[in-house]
């Protein structure tokens, strides 16, 4: 046989994971008659690493669907002993099975052996091997000798050295397992307990932590805060057991922050069990990964094609004309004499089809060979089969298919579906979802597969109905939305032209469809038309504010079509509404309305309170003019943008503004403004109306048609801006959504517009949020979330909540009671989508002593929260006792006692006061057992920190899964609504629609709702 082979595609594997290829190619007719070779071309594909424990593998392959799987694998692997009498790789191939489907179920244990027999997890090994020898270099250990340097694959291993990933670390010192503590290498269990003795003597920040990555395996009960332990070593061997024993005794006493990263040093496998070893003593086959042969055959031959028997069309494309001839055999008539033959006669006419026939074909006998190759597929009994044989063997069948009675309907369904996917094409979708057939391989099909099993499996056992887990499953992936509008529709915004009634717009044309016309670039489309509202929120008294009040002026002299105006707020009065509960000062004493409050001046209100009045007597335009003169002036081109504008400059520049327009002196009028309250108020109503909206922290800033942008100096930041809503604006007017009668500003933020921004909730994309998959906890019964208790808005109670916000709090700081009392409020605004579950995160909640007043706070909500919460005025209870305790007990000692008789009875008059049996609280806080409810503290706290990676005295929002942390910025009541609404328009709502119209059996759909997590 003549021929040659090509490789039909790359392998794409990382540039140090390169395999080996090695082709044997073994061609018949070179051997003796007694011993023939067979005629395929067989190809293996080997990797550069050699071979990694099998038992190891399947503890990474576990950790995928749990961490704790991990764990309670090898828990259950050392406890059990069945495995010791294993003496073949099939009896350890079998044991491992039978360990790890113990943690699964369904279609998971199918993909759990595919992914072992694959070895799909022996990456994740070598990179444990790179980070051993790493550490081992690090003490100038690298180098040592194995225990056993005279290894039966060393030869194999000399080849690969020159591959850094390829090098298994030897034993250092005969040691299989090390404990790297960061400072030094620990080799035995009684170095480790010395160590262990050590570290109550160093200080923190003394110590020196080895670096603990997010793909680590850290023993769930680990104090995160307590120093690092890596133990390096294999499940199986002698030292791994004792080091383990070691280190979770100190685990659990928070001592250490133990992890385990499995290694089987080169040498060890001596020291080893017999299946430990399995799969490291073989050179590692890659599975995946496959060739295409072309081979060409020089012979030709002409053979006179047979007659197409023409026949009845079929209405069932999946039944065929048995009664055509297939090789001289009509199988219909031999199925009428032999009934019960059926299975043996239908293998046997698949064999005639598909076996070779040296026939030639003419042209037109190719026309409809695509489609007679999809009937073949589809008819076949075992489809699979026959489309790999077909795609296998395509030049040998390709007679027999051309001479296939081809089946109507499936010619009408083909063109159908070509009507939908172009000729030629071909797409692959996984519950719905296309995959990109250019860049899919075997590992990237079964990560796929694996997250639509794994969901499944998480929906079933939350015991929702099977013919309702299709239609969760095919649910669409949230998509990434374009834009985020804020919705600043006010009295506030004062505009400076309109260019559907200024005058000097007059000229331009009206008709929408000059949009559609192309432009010259740098050239605008001028249409006497409102389509772009550049709004700036600017501070008047800083540099930066008044420098986007020039490049404002500047396009607006220049005739830049766009309508603009200005938002004014001052910087100082927003940071002192934060600080008053996000409530606005008050001008005067509490006491005595008639004497004014001592507040510092704040020029920034001065200067909105004159422009409201010239704005009032003069016109928008004049009172511009006024904050022009101001930067010139001040010299404000010369001025840093964290400057503030003198009060002179102010007073001048409003004298030289209305000179020439008061009838009246303007000094006198400076002097009557310092009493006038009424513009004093309309300023503040103004930088209120900004703090509400979410945007005092970033002025100037700039909204165009809604979209938010951080900086508004710039001019090249506007045109940018106004590019970007171009092709909306296009698209609306393309498909008559956008007339001459609409009012575009109306349109876009009454479709898509949002009371609040956050940068925080409404940036999209992995590299600004974080999910947590919370599925796992929730079918746990001992877990944090399924003993919680949630607050809802009053007379909400029994309604299903799609959104469940939990708070990750810390109540000894005034920020995290803040916080709390923003959640509250929030409730008591009134959301029917939402409940709210309140976590505590505090930082070694042991160490309180009894009667704390922290510790009698944390008791008192979450008796409400379990006792109280469908009470009408337990949310108002909440939130007075938070203020009282802010007031009382914040700033005293929280590791001191109180009186615990005396708090009690403050709590029970707020009780009272709401309507809340005082009685039953009493005997609640009477009845406390400290010990086991700071160690339920304890573990609230190591679950946030396990879970979502909080650390403690962190305070944070967690909505569905998604994590929002509360740092430095300002979060409050109107935050949570934000991200309640972004949440479930962009990622809940089709699946609560489906929950709603499911028929329960047996399980309270509000429990259920805590599970909707997307990870």
């Amino acid at each position: 046989m003549q021929g040659f082979m090509k490789l039909s595609r790359l392998f794409r594997l990382s540039s140090h994971l390169i395999p080996l290829i090695i082709l044997a190619i073994l061609i018949s007719g070179l051997s003796d008659a007694k011993h023939p070779q067979p005629k395929n071309v067989q190809v293996s594909l080997r990797a550069k690493w050699s071979g990694t424990s099998l038992l190891l593998e399947a503890g990474e392959l576990l950790a995928k669907e749990q961490k704790n799987n991990f764990w309670e694998f090898g828990k259950q692997w050392l406890e059990s002993d069945h495995h010791l009498a294993s003496t073949s790789p099939k009896d350890c191939f079998e044991e491992i099975l039978k360990h790890g489907s113990y943690f699964l179920s369904g279609s998971l244990e199918s993909y759990y052996q595919l992914s072992l027999i694959l070895r799909s997890a022996s990456p994740k090994l070598v990179l444990y091997r790179q980070l051993a020898q790493d550490s081992l270099s690090s003490f100038s250990l690298s180098h040592e000798e194995s225990v056993n340097s005279e290894n039966a694959s060393d030869i194999y291993y000399k080849d690969l050295d020159r591959w850094p990933v390829s090098r298994n670390p030897n034993a250092p010192k005969g040691k299989c397992c090390w404990v790297d503590v960061g400072s030094t290498i620990l080799f035995d269990v009684s170095e480790l307990s010395a160590w262990l003795n050590t570290l109550t003597t160093l200080s923190q920040d003394s110590r020196e932590e080895p670096e603990i990555f997010e793909f680590d395996h850290i023993y769930p009960e680990s104090n995160r805060k307590s120093p690092g332990a890596v133990l390096y070593g294999a499940l199986g061997t002698n030292c791994f057991s004792n080091f383990h024993l070691a280190l979770v005794e100190a685990s659990i006493k928070g001592k250490v922050q133990y992890v385990v990263r499995p290694i089987l040093p080169s040498g060890c496998e001596s020291e080893a069990e017999y299946c430990a070893t399995v799969g490291t003593g073989s050179r590692l086959n890659l599975a995946g990964y496959g060739v295409e042969l072309a081979l060409k055959n020089m012979e030709y031959k002409a053979i006179d094609d047979s007659e197409v028997k023409k026949g009845i069309t079929l209405e069932d494309p999946r039944t065929e004309d048995l009664s055509q001839e297939v090789r001289g055999f009509i199988f219909s008539k031999l199925l009428e004499r032999k009934p019960e033959l059926t299975a043996d006669l239908m293998e046997f006419r698949d064999y005639l089809l598909s076996s070779t026939v040296s026939d030639t074909l003419d042209v037109w006998e190719l026309k409809d060979l695509g489609h007679q190759t999809a009937q073949r597929i589809v008819q076949a009994s075992d489809p699979l089969h026959s489309m790999q044989e077909i795609n296998q063997n395509f030049p040998n069948l390709v007679s027999s298919l051309s001479r296939m009675k081809l089946n109507q309907s499936i010619k009408d369904e083909i063109i159908t579906n070509q009507r939908m996917v172009p000729p030629g094409k071909s797409l692959i979708a996984i519950n719905g979802d296309l995959i990109n057939i250019e860049s899919i391989d075997l590992f990237s099909l079964m990560g796929l597969v694996h997250g639509e099993l794994s969901l499944a499996d998480q929906i079933a056992r939350l015991k929702v109905p099977q013919k309702d887990i299709k239609m969760l499953l095919y649910t669409p992936a949230p998509s990434e939305q374009g834009s985020f509008r804020l919705d600043f529709r006010s009295i506030h915004v004062h505009y400076l032209n309109n260019l559907e009634e200024d005058s000097m717009y007059r000229r331009w044309r009206s008709n929408l469809n000059e949009l559609l016309m192309p432009v010259f670039p740098g050239q605008f489309h001028y249409i006497r038309k409102n389509l772009y509202h550049a709004v700036y929120i600017i501070d008047p008294s800083s540099a930066a504010g008044l420098k986007a009040v020039d490049t404002m002026m500047y396009m607006f002299e220049n005739h830049v079509p766009m309508r603009f105006g200005i938002i004014l707020f001052s910087s100082k009065l927003a940071e002192s509404i934060e600080e008053n509960d996000g409530e606005i000062p008050a001008y005067f004493e509490e006491n005595n309305k008639n004497k004014f409050r001592k507040v510092e001046e704040d020029t920034s209100s001065l200067i909105i309170s004159l422009f409201l009045y010239v704005e009032e007597n003069y016109g928008t335009k004049m009172a511009v003019q006024f904050l022009i003169g101001l930067n010139n002036h001040w010299g404000v081109s010369k001025a840093d943008d964290d400057e503030v504008v003198e009060k002179s400059y102010v007073e001048d520049a409003f004298v030289e503004a209305l000179k020439s327009k008061a009838n009246s002196p303007p000094q006198e009028i400076l002097l009557k403004m310092k009493n006038e309250l009424t513009f004093k108020e309309r300023a503040d109503q103004s930088t209120f109306f900004v703090y509400k909206l979410g945007l005092s922290r970033m002025q100037p800033c700039l909204l165009m048609n809604g979209l938010v942008y951080g900086s508004s100096q710039a001019q090249d930041e506007a045109l940018q801006a106004m590019n970007e809503d171009l092709m909306k604006l296009q698209e609306g007017v393309y498909y008559g959504h956008i007339n001459s009668r609409t009012d575009v500003l109306e349109k876009f933020l009454s479709e898509s517009g949002h009371p609040r921004y956050n940068p925080h909730i409404i940036r999209e994309g992995k590299d600004h949020q974080k999910f947590v998959s919370l599925a796992t906890s929730v079918l746990k019964r001992d877990s944090v979330i399924v003993k919680l208790k949630y607050l809802h808005s009053p007379e909400t109670e029994d309604d299903m909540k799609p959104v469940t916000h939990l708070l990750a709090v810390d109540l000894t700081s005034k920020r995290g009671l803040k916080f709390l009392r923003h959640g509250l409020r929030y409730l008591l605004d009134g959301t029917k989508r939402a409940r709210l579950g309140i976590l505590y995160n505090i930082d070694n909640p042991v160490s309180f002593p009894q009667g704390s007043p922290f510790l009698l706070l944390v008791k008192v909500i979450d008796f409400t929260a379990s006792s109280f919460r469908y009470r009408a005025k337990a949310l108002e209870f909440l939130n007075q006792l938070i203020i009282w305790y802010e007031a009382q007990h914040l700033y005293s000692s929280q590791t001191s006692n109180t009186n615990v008789e005396a708090f009690i009875e403050e709590v029970a008059k707020l009780a009272e006061a709401n309507d809340l049996k005082s009685d039953r609280l009493r005997s609640a806080l009477s009845e406390i057992s400290w010990d086991s409810f700071k160690d339920y503290l304890q573990k609230v706290s190591g679950f946030l920190s396990s879970e979502f990676g909080l650390g403690s005295g962190d305070n944070a929002v967690i909505t569905n899964g998604r994590v929002v942390l509360h740092k430095e910025d300002s979060f409050i009541s109107d935050d949570l609504k934000l991200l309640e609404t972004v949440e479930y328009d962009r990622r809940i709502k089709p699946v609560a629609t489906i929950i709603e119209q499911v028929e329960w059996e047996g399980v309270d759909p509000d429990d259920l709702t805590r599970s909707w997590i997307r990870g």
